[in-house]
């Protein structure tokens, strides 16, 4: 049997099903979850950058590209923001709308949590821009056939007529046409945000009767209503990422409440015969490193009362005692997130004087102090509330003095280690601090 040769079209059509055979496993291939993320995220972080850069509509792209890729409240959130700065108001409220009522799976990310509480703060204000447009139409649609009412060069459903319709800020041109009737020519309609505007469409009967409907093009060079100018002081919740605490930051505190001395003064001696517990109040300052190590000092002052069954003040003695206390030291301590609800506590060490005044009748029996070396211990918990953290606290210094100082003969001595006590400062009261962060918050999917 003779075989016959192989055309060129034959052969070329062999190639070409070989060569799709080969690369259409690959060509339908699909991009693993891992992929998809990664892509999102990068997306992601290129449409903050751009948003920050007041490139909205640039940024808006990216954000419904990560959107598209990965399911996440953080582009919903930064896509309806973007929607909203490039005047697409009715856009950016379904948004939000989609946004604060998504349902969260459990153990989902702070951010995604932080991403829906904060979408659903900004959606009352960008309600509240929207503005809206009602038309009729005269005569009305029952009254003529086949009526057409047209925006921008769309037919518009006749549903609509009568209805406070919402729309974008922008400029709206309108006509309508039935069997006969007609507008005189298109009426154009300014709209600015937050107006509530009604415009009649007035139909006037043509001559001959049955003119065909015939839809009005839109404004000159529009194909969709312009964004509204963007104003860097309007009145918006500021965009913010959701990825948690910045690396750096301060906080500025003050701390006010009940000071309970014990203990011993010195050996023997018990605190309480030197003076009663009191009320006061500091200054503190922390640099906040590595997101939640703090660095920072701190300055007390209590005002003490008198003693009790004090050696110093005799039974039904008419000699009055004032006490105070000062304390200043450094800090070292830890708060693991200061934009949440959070532990906070710190070590320290400082220098604590305490004093003691007696006097009767205006004249001053004797004045002393004591000063040492002292150990401080707190804890408490930061309770953020917008840029000040609330924090209940309870304070605790343990040391010895060395050293004590009688006013009124200038006497100052040594006290040696066999007749130091140990005293003790308790706290307990209130602190707020000002939280100050050092550059951008970190990003988070």
């Amino acid at each position: 049997m003779k075989t016959r040769p192989l055309s060129l079209p034959y052969v070329l059509a062999l190639a070409l099903f070989a060569a799709l055979s080969f690369v259409s496993p690959r060509a339908n291939a699909q991009m693993s979850d891992t992929e998809k993320k990664a892509a999102a995220r990068a997306a992601y972080q290129e449409g903050v950058k751009l948003q920050d850069d007041g490139k909205f509509a640039d940024a808006l792209a990216r954000f419904e590209s990560a959107q598209k890729l990965f399911d996440a409240p953080t582009h919903l959130l930064h896509i309806a923001e973007c929607q909203a700065l490039t005047g697409r108001l009715v856009e950016a409220s379904e948004t939000y709308e989609t946004l604060s009522h998504k349902t969260l799976p459990a153990g989902a990310p702070d951010a995604f949590t932080q991403a829906q509480q904060q979408g659903q703060a900004e959606l009352p204000a960008l309600r509240a821009r929207i503005p809206s447009l009602r038309v009729t139409v005269k005569p009305g649609p029952q009254q003529v056939q086949n009526l057409q009412v047209n925006v921008n060069g769309v037919t518009m459903p006749n549903e609509l007529l009568g209805i406070a319709r919402p729309l974008n800020p922008g400029t709206y041109r309108f006509s309508a046409q039935a069997v006969g009737w007609s507008t005189a020519a298109p009426i154009d309609v300014p709209l600015a945000e937050k107006e509530q505007k009604s415009v009649e469409l007035t139909l006037q009967q043509l001559a001959g009767g049955g003119a065909a409907v015939v839809v009005a093009p839109g404004p000159p060079s529009q194909g969709a209503p312009p964004p509204p100018p963007y104003n860097p002081n309007q009145d918006r919740a500021k965009p913010k990422s959701s990825g948690g605490p910045t690396s750096v930051g301060m906080l500025l505190g003050l701390h006010g409440g009940a000071v309970i001395p014990a203990g011993e003064v010195e050996n023997k001696v018990p605190a309480s015969e030197f003076v009663g517990a009191g009320g006061g109040g500091g200054l503190d300052l922390y640099l906040r490193v590595a997101r939640m190590l703090l660095i920072g000092a701190e300055v007390e002052y209590a005002s003490l009362g008198a003693p009790k069954d004090s050696k110093l003040v005799p039974l039904g003695s008419t000699v009055d005692a004032k006490g105070s206390t000062t304390y200043v030291g450094v800090n070292l301590g830890i708060m693991p997130n200061v934009d949440k609800v959070s532990f906070i506590g710190d070590v320290g060490i400082g220098s604590r004087s305490a004093g003691v005044k007696l006097s009767q009748n205006g004249t001053t029996l004797a004045e002393g102090s004591e000063r040492g070396l002292e150990f401080a211990l707190s804890a408490g918990l930061s309770i953020p509330a917008g840029p000040i953290r609330i924090v209940p606290k309870l304070g605790l210094g343990i040391g010895s003095f060395s050293s004590s100082t009688d006013k009124l003969t200038n006497t100052d001595k040594d006290i040696p280690s066999a007749d130091r006590g140990t005293h003790t400062f308790i706290f307990i009261g209130l602190a707020a601090f000002y939280s100050v962060d050092f550059g951008s918050k970190p990003d988070s999917e």
